[in-house]
């Protein structure tokens, strides 16, 4: 038996296998051709030509045969028909470009190793054996150990550690911290250079800009991303103990491979995650992908752009929505003095209030004027609450970068860069410029600068 089942390079001794295209006992004869060992395997009256062999004995001839011709091997494949006995055997396929050979893996075999999770499609290294199911005659290969390779290899190492974290209580609810409603200043760990930080940005700058941005740059793929991604989000939660305090992160990239996406997968990532005390929404790639950093964030989001519009709310329906409850207040406390007013109003032309004449007419006279004291002080108060509003409904509308530019105004930037321009003194004659107007954009290049 092979010990050292972790090491994949075969050993010297050991005979390296390509798939045939074989199911029979005859084609896989045939592999064996040139194999030491081969014919001294058959019984001796198996040399005489006049020997008529059995079905059975054929099988067995062809067993012992493959068996002592290419002792135990390893064998890379990509795993196919996969069926899983109710007694733990794996039964499969393994195929390359071109050829394909049936194998299996036996519980027995596999009791004493660490669990791999075997799936259809799964590129993997398989050690064992060949040879013939003999009621079948059937060509195959006995697997004793299979390690998935590739991609696979991450995606099992990825649901190991996943399970681990899980089974700690990493992802459980009670330790999800909410999201203020209201955020005003939001940090953002990710590339500055990729499409991510660009598409959070312009979300954030449509939907809610009176919010403050910090960028804090990290490396989101290769060796050095986890450490990076650990050192920003220490560089974070510094920044927001130093006076500025951040309301929320946002921890994400943009799509790619599961290579590309792994470092937001990486124990170091998650365990900074879910140690840091500003909440966290985790977008990593595209809808589809999924990293652990999601699982023991405190929020996650399908993509970078949907993180942006999950933590702020949409200005416009803010206003929107203090208008029509502004709108109900004064209705419903209008419904509810006129109800009042009628209520008393009969009360008074009651009998037991005409009797005392001179009294009813007294206390009539001091309830209208309690009444007209009462409709000017909730006159007053509904016309602070309008003008409040009409106030914040203005500070919305002065914080729309577009309306500027709707009243004639321009914007300058360097073309292509996002970067406004202060100052003549910022550019030279023959940059390229993009001025941005109430509609539609302007791409120019400066034929003089003027200092004033």
């Amino acid at each position: 038996m092979i010990q050292a089942f972790r090491v994949f390079a075969p050993p010297q001794d050991i005979h390296s296998l390509s798939l045939e295209n074989s199911h029979n006992t005859l084609a896989a004869l045939d592999v064996l051709v040139g194999c030491p060992g081969a014919l001294h395997s058959r019984p001796k009256d198996a040399m005489n030509e006049e020997h008529v062999f059995t079905v059975s004995e054929l099988n067995r001839s062809a067993r012992e045969a493959l068996e002592s011709g290419f002792g135990e091997v390893w064998l890379k494949g990509e795993v196919s028909e996969l069926k899983r006995a109710a007694s733990g055997h794996l039964y499969f396929t393994l195929k390359d470009e071109n050829s394909e050979i049936s194998a299996a893996r036996f519980k027995s075999r596999s009791a004493a190793l660490a669990p791999v999770t075997v799936e259809t499609g799964m590129l993997v290294l398989a050690f064992g054996k060949l040879t013939v199911y003999e009621p079948r005659g059937r060509y195959q290969f006995i697997a004793s150990l299979l390690q998935p390779l590739g991609e696979g290899a991450l995606q099992a190492a990825i649901e190991r550690l996943k399970a681990r974290l899980q089974a700690e209580g990493l992802f459980d609810a009670v330790h999800k911290k909410p999201i203020p409603q209201f955020p005003r200043r939001i940090g953002v760990i990710t590339s500055p250079s990729g499409a991510a930080f660009r598409d959070i940005r312009s979300v954030l700058s449509r939907r809610w800009p009176v919010a403050e941005v910090y960028l804090f740059p990290a490396t989101v793929q290769g060796e050095s991303a986890p450490s990076d991604l650990v050192s920003a989000l220490d560089l974070a939660i510094r920044f927001s103990e130093s006076g500025r305090s951040l309301d929320v992160l946002i921890l994400g990239r943009g799509g790619g491979s599961a290579e590309d996406l792994s470092a937001f997968s990486d124990e170091g990532v998650a365990r900074a995650v879910f140690a840091c005390p500003l909440p966290i929404v985790s977008a990593v790639g595209h809808e589809i992908d999924f990293a652990i950093s999601d699982f023991v964030a405190d929020l996650r989001a399908p993509t970078p752009a949907a993180a942006a519009e999950l933590i702020v709310p949409d200005r416009q329906d803010l206003a929107e929505a203090l208008e029509a409850r502004a709108g109900r207040l004064a209705r419903g406390v209008a419904a509810r003095l006129s109800i009042q007013s009628e209520r008393l109003r009969t009360n008074l032309r009651g009998y037991l209030f005409r009797i005392p004449g001179r009294r009813v007419e007294t206390l009539s006279q001091r309830f209208d004027g309690l009444v007209e004291d009462l409709s000017r002080e909730m006159s007053h108060a509904f016309t602070t609450r309008v003008q409040r509003l009409g106030r914040l409904a203005d500070v919305l509308r002065l914080t729309d970068p577009g309306w500027p530019l709707r009243r004639g105004y321009s914007l300058t930037f360097f073309k292509g860069s996002g970067q406004a321009l202060r100052a003549s003194s910022e550019v030279a004659p023959g940059s390229e410029i993009e001025t941005r107007l109430g509609s539609g954009r302007l791409h120019s290049r400066v034929e003089e600068v003027i200092d004033e």
